[in-house]
């Protein structure tokens, strides 16, 4: 099953890849807020724009939990539909423009987790 984020949901999901644990990093203060997209083809490791879907949700990260594994679990809670414009920028992670809801002006969304990782690290239903 490809998980999905919907408005409104709380998910566990297991992060591992490389830029994907950079974002977690990166993440501070109160407002934890990242992009969350599907990718067209779970086997691309290094997607660029072709390789994601358009429409996702902007999330919240209540909770990190570092694994001895080296994986990092974040609990993400779904806040609103939102729509990739363009992708501004590639490393250390997925960065891009995006409007919410399509009908509400476009924004700079710092922080973008695309999600193949989630497919083959989430043992969570989501």
């Amino acid at each position: 099953m490809t998980p999905s984020c919907f408005r409104a949901l709380f998910l566990p999901l297991t992060v591992g890849r490389e830029s994907s644990l950079a974002l977690v990093n990166s993440l501070q203060g109160d407002e934890k807020l990242l992009g969350v997209v599907a990718q067209l083809d779970p086997r691309v490791e290094d997607p660029a724009a072709a390789d994601l879907h358009k429409l996702g949700t902007l999330a919240k990260v209540h909770k990190t939990v570092k694994m001895p594994n080296g994986n990092v679990v974040i609990f993400l809670e779904g806040l609103q539909r939102i729509q990739v414009l363009e992708l501004i920028g590639l490393r250390p992670f997925l960065q891009a423009a995006y409007r919410r809801n399509r009908t509400s002006s476009a924004r700079r969304i710092p922080n973008l987790k695309h999600c193949s990782e989630m497919r083959r690290n989430s043992s969570a239903t989501w």
